[in-house]
């Protein structure tokens, strides 16, 4: 036991000065330049959409809802006639309430109302106005909308970005040449280093037509004209370069 306890002592004796003999690590001290940037992307939306209400009335459900699903099928057909894919039309909800009537001098009866509410997605721009003036010639109640979009919704978000990269380069070109430097790579990148990771965004109408509600009946009209405008995209990113002397 004796022995085994020297050879112990023996080990650690020649391990603590092989463990003091660590190189200690050389502080990194490449010159660096830190630079923020703001990029704007402008981009034209390439999805719309817009909704339709449909209300009918009867003295049974059965009536009522009929008739709405009459309403509602006709609308559904004149837009996959124009090209919208059955998988772009959604039923949002479906309701049916009944109510008394109370008429002068006759008797009073139960009135039942069937509505139904659909969503419609338009993968062509161009065919919003048509849709709705279809939707409306159909017997829709009510139409709301355009609401515009983007297939890929991050798109516009990383052209801003990538603009602000490029402006946070040419600021750090620019800084590191009035010093006598040269940017040789990049150390890191923070997105919206304001803490706030939502771009801004601001929608502008074209000036062309503007949005119109659709109309019915009455004769021959002008198609509604709507119009997408662009929105644009403000991203912001601080960089931090790495520099070199000239």
């Amino acid at each position: 036991m004796r022995t085994a306890f020297l050879a112990g002592l023996a080990v650690l004796a020649f391990a603590t000065p092989a463990a003091a003999q660590t190189p200690t690590p050389t502080p990194d001290t490449t010159p660096t330049v830190a630079a923020d940037g703001v990029g704007l992307a402008t981009v034209t939306p390439d999805v719309a959409s817009f909704a339709v209400y449909v209300s009918e009335q009867g003295r049974s459900t059965t009536t009522a809802r009929n008739a709405t699903n009459r309403v509602a099928k006709a609308i559904a057909q004149a837009a996959t006639a124009a090209g919208v894919a059955p998988s772009d039309i959604r039923t949002v909800s479906v309701n049916i309430s009944r109510s008394r009537v109370k008429p002068k001098r006759r008797p009073s009866y139960i009135r039942y109302t069937a509505r139904q509410y659909l969503t419609f997605t338009v993968r062509d721009v161009t065919k919003i106005g048509p849709l709705m003036d279809a939707a409306a010639d159909a017997g829709a109640d009510n139409i709301e909308g355009p609401e515009y979009g983007f297939v890929d919704p991050s798109a516009g978000r990383l052209l801003a970005t990538r603009a602000a990269i490029a402006d946070a380069r040419k600021r750090a070109d620019d800084a590191a040449a009035q010093t006598g430097m040269r940017i040789v790579g990049v150390r890191s990148v923070i997105l919206a280093p304001d803490g706030d990771d939502d771009s801004s965004r601001v929608q502008n109408l074209s000036s062309g037509g503007g949005e119109e509600e659709p109309t019915s009946g009455g004769g021959e009209s002008d198609p509604t004209s709507v119009s997408s405008g662009t929105r644009q995209f403000v991203e912001r990113v601080r960089v931090v370069f790495t520099a070199a002397p000239l």
